[in-house]
């Protein structure tokens, strides 16, 4: 077998829809409760006879994702496997663009590894294992990567209007991409070219427009932007105290260095100081990785709960393939070697948890994926010995009712560990809990208790 871009396809392909298969009863996990399910709900429940979310619901994102869900739901019916299957077809996209933009400067089995690798990104590989909006972002940003690449500038402007719509990130990714292009092609040409200014803004001009449309179509039917003073996820948008900035500044680095990513960053500062700027795609690519960073950084660094994982996998997707294009030249005797490292980073990333008392964001990385099964036993544990749902406590992402997170007609539902007056806890460390009450837990022996990987699931008595 040849590794050619195409054959490459093919095995990617292979491996996503395999992935698809052994996730496809996978419950709704971290935020995708809202965006995968809550949302669809509403719409379906509704039979699309509105675009605008309840403000209960409202993140302030477009809702193309949520009406997306429901459409499959309403054509195939509801169910996991209806909705890990709606996300097959960008997955897949994913798998058919990666190995077309790497065989630019990549063959063989540079090329075969490379692509591989950048599937097996701890955080994008968790984010296929969910049914996740960011998936599609991503699908739409290196198609459009490519699409630029080819100058299919008419097909690219079509393809940049779902990117807009997909979430508020997705506009960023639009307002980062246009400034990258543009100063990219400034340093090229050591001037401002008004004429290729235009050129690019005329690309950019449909997707925008429409993004901006529904901004405005969205303010006049709320009163407001991104958040409300009311909304479930207001205090995630204040502002900090410059002690905060530079504690997320703290929290932005390490959530681009966490899950193995120190590995791919090590290389990447290891090529620039090797090979510099000798080629000038490297300076392309530096420049753009530098722009998203500071676009990216402008929207976590002033708020107080904007430093998910997820949020920054085009930064991860730009510095992952600008060191596996160069690992050819920078070590051609030992190229394997560099791959197998970035492999093996990526496989200890992917499976390292830290102490229950700091926070990790459990739908970025793989580690995750013996929750569900973990869950399911609890809770025919909780039903086998008689205990109601409603009477143990628990905290997110499992507190929604059965309906919600399973699609299983069930109302039935745990309760926040707010509620003092309960008798049960379910404890697991995929759950935010404060850490007054793991403390407690820690000191109380469990009435059950399992392990599987490294995610473990705990039903504790609360003493009163």
């Amino acid at each position: 077998m040849k590794f050619h871009k195409n054959n490459i396809f093919y095995v990617l392909a292979l491996l996503y829809v395999l992935l698809t298969y052994f996730c496809r009863n996978n419950i709704f996990f971290g935020d995708m409760v809202q965006f995968a399910s809550r949302h669809p709900h509403f719409f379906l429940a509704n039979q699309f006879q509105t675009i605008y979310l309840p403000n209960y619901l409202d993140s302030g994102h477009p809702p193309l994702f949520g009406i997306y869900i429901a459409f499959a739901w309403f054509v195939f019916g509801k169910s996991l496997l209806v909705s890990h299957v709606a996300l097959l077809p960008f997955l897949l996209l994913i798998a058919y663009q990666v190995p077309r933009l790497l065989s630019r400067w990549l063959s063989g089995f540079a090329l075969l590894f490379s692509s591989l690798l950048v599937l097996l990104e701890p955080t994008l590989l968790a984010q296929a294992t969910l049914v996740s909006p960011d998936i599609v972002l991503m699908a739409i940003f290196i198609t459009s990567i490519n699409l630029f690449l080819n100058k299919k500038y008419n097909t690219l402007a079509l393809v940049l209007i779902p990117l807009g719509l997909i979430s508020l990130r997705g506009m960023m990714v639009l307002f980062a991409s246009f400034c990258a292009i543009i100063l990219n092609n400034t340093f090229e040409q050591r001037k401002f070219n008004r004429q290729y200014f235009f050129t690019v803004t005329f690309v950019f001009l449909p997707s925008v427009v429409i993004a901006a449309a529904w901004l405005w179509l969205h303010y006049l039917h709320t009163g407001w932007i991104g958040f409300h003073s009311d909304s479930p996820w207001a205090s995630s948008f204040q502002r900090v105290s410059f002690a905060q900035v530079l504690k997320n500044a703290l929290l932005f680095i390490w959530r681009l260095i966490d899950f193995g990513r120190i590995t791919v960053w090590l290389l990447a500062l290891f090529l620039l100081f090797k090979l510099k700027f000798a080629k000038q795609l490297n300076l392309k690519f530096s420049i753009s990785i530098v722009v998203f960073i500071l676009v990216f950084a402008a929207n976590t660094l002033f708020a107080d709960g904007l430093v998910g994982h997820r949020y920054f996998l085009p930064i991860y997707f730009l510095t992952l393939v600008f060191v596996l294009i160069n690992i050819p030249d920078a070590f051609p005797k030992n190229n394997k070697l560099a791959y197998a490292m970035l492999f093996l980073s990526f496989l200890i990333g992917a499976t390292f948890v830290y102490p229950s008392k700091i926070a990790m964001g459990w739908d970025a990385t793989p580690a995750h994926l013996s929750y569900y099964s973990l869950r399911k036993d609890a809770i025919s544990y909780l039903n086998k010995n008689n205990i109601p749902l409603q009477t143990v406590a628990c905290g997110f992402p499992n507190l929604d009712s059965r309906e919600i997170l399973e699609l299983n007609g069930d109302s039935s539902h745990f309760n926040s560990y707010s509620d003092t007056t309960l008798k049960y806890i379910l404890y697991s460390n995929v759950f935010n809990y404060p850490d007054s009450l793991i403390d407690k837990i820690e000191k109380t022996p469990a009435i059950y208790y399992q392990k599987k990987g490294v995610v473990f699931i705990g039903i504790y008595a609360i003493a009163k």
